[in-house]
């Protein structure tokens, strides 16, 4: 049977050798939370303001639709008498 030899080591480290250790440990834990929170939120952002873009589009087309039926609805009797003029001329009467 083979057994294995587990061995103990202790390190007796100078305190701030540890503190510079805990520090460099929380920069890396810190820095690597901050970019699993910054790039989702960048994210976000620039789909929200595609979607804000969008939004706006649609809503300046829809006010333009209803400006342009109200003009077309106005000047839609001079189209048809200028088309009874037209063929009041072609056909001599």
């Amino acid at each position: 049977m083979n057994k294995k030899r587990i061995s103990e080591v202790i390190l007796e480290l100078p305190k701030h050798k540890m503190a510079e250790n805990i520090e460099q440990a929380y920069r890396q834990i810190t820095t690597e939370c901050d970019e699993f929170v910054y790039t989702p939120t960048k994210r976000y952002k620039r789909e929200y303001k595609q979607n804000q873009i969008r939004e706006a589009m649609v809503k300046g087309y829809i006010e333009m639709s209803q400006i342009n039926l109200s003009i077309c609805s106005e000047c839609l009797h001079l189209e048809y008498e200028a088309e009874h003029m037209v063929e009041r001329l072609v056909s001599g009467g």
